[in-house]
């Protein structure tokens, strides 16, 4: 890649990557809360802006090295690029396949650039995003460098179409310092969701079963099914919209 003309920034090449991927998008909003004072006319009379933090999203396709995907059962503080003081904790991780679409993942995470880190653990790099196993696809070209669409992932209820696992936590900050700044948060409620659109072929599980995926990655397993919605429309096949979900006392 070259560039002419205009001395920019130009695409996500250097953009911080919180997991090996092919960046597609970087963002991060630095911003205060705003308070307002007014008297008794209903008047503002003064203004503070405290509680300094910043929201962080990364998005990314997913190539033969994402393997060092965040894991946010043990800890959620991460290291970004760019970023040398405060702590940054990460509150959503998603990876979703689609039919006839490459892998992709995403991370969002808040930057508190006035907490200093404590005890609190790190986020795990050890998910392995690069699943499922496409070595038996020939339909790539070089094969073997990115996930394509759903290859490898099943259901008995039908055509997979779409795949989307989600871990999710709660980010309750402290109260503002006397001087407006966050100085501590704790995470809590750790959990996994799965959203799943499938091409009916056989009848649909049972609300309350365990979610039964074949070549998925292994923290896809143990889910609850917690709703089941089927779905008909015009000029197209039957479909059946599962959501599930695992919390840690679920491990086998």
């Amino acid at each position: 890649m070259n560039r002419y003309g205009q001395t920019i920034t130009w695409s996500t090449i250097t953009a911080p990557h919180l997991f090996t991927g092919k960046c597609t998008s970087y963002s991060l909003r630095d911003a205060v809360s705003r308070q307002l004072m007014d008297d008794e006319g209903g008047d503002n009379v003064a203004l503070a802006l405290h509680s300094a933090k910043a929201e962080l999203n990364f998005s990314a396709e997913v190539t033969d090295g994402s393997t060092d995907f965040l894991d946010l059962s043990d800890g959620v503080a991460i290291t970004v690029s760019g970023i040398a003081s405060g702590v940054v904790l990460a509150s959503r991780a998603v990876e979703t396949w689609r039919l006839g679409q490459r892998k992709t993942a995403s991370v969002q995470a808040t930057w508190f650039p006035d907490m200093v880190i404590g005890a609190g653990g790190a986020a795990g790099t050890g998910l392995d995003a690069f699943t499922p196993d496409q070595s038996a696809l020939t339909i790539v070209y070089p094969g073997g460098v990115l996930i394509y669409g759903t290859h490898g992932l099943g259901h008995a209820s039908g055509v997979l179409h779409g795949l989307t696992i989600e871990q999710q936590l709660t980010i309750t900050e402290d109260e503002p310092s006397p001087v407006g700044t966050i100085l501590g948060a704790a995470s809590h409620g750790y959990l996994r969701t799965i959203q799943l659109d499938l091409l009916s072929t056989a009848a649909a599980p049972a609300k309350k079963s365990v979610l039964a995926l074949t070549g998925a990655p292994d923290h896809s397993a143990d889910y609850r099914i917690e709703s089941v919605e089927t779905k008909f429309e015009s000029k197209r096949g039957k479909m059946y919209a599962i959501s599930a979900v695992w919390i840690p006392p679920f491990t086998a």
